[in-house]
């Protein structure tokens, strides 16, 4: 699992007057970083082991580990979309 995200503030009015989208790219961002400690949490395998690497064996750890790269692909997205458009972090 990769570092986790600075907890952002919520958007103050005028922000979400100027660029409403924020109310939910900041619920998409907190649903995401919920999302895969839920994943870790129910799939003990995705913990890193000593070596630094995940030991991924059942199928549904698999599956939970693609959710997680995918979870955090947009997450980066959600990211590069707030650079882009020059919104408040």
């Amino acid at each position: 699992m990769s570092r986790r995200r600075v907890r952002r503030r919520l958007p103050t009015p005028a922000e979400l007057g100027t660029a409403p989208e924020l109310a939910i790219l900041g619920a998409l961002e907190t649903v995401i970083d919920l999302a895969i400690v839920a994943l870790v949490a129910a799939q003990p395998e995705l913990h890193p082991s000593e070596d630094g690497l995940d030991s991924v064996s059942t199928a549904a750890a698999i599956h939970a580990d693609h959710v997680i790269t995918k979870a955090q692909a947009l997450a980066a997205e959600i990211a590069a979309y707030r650079i882009t458009c020059d919104l408040p972090f």
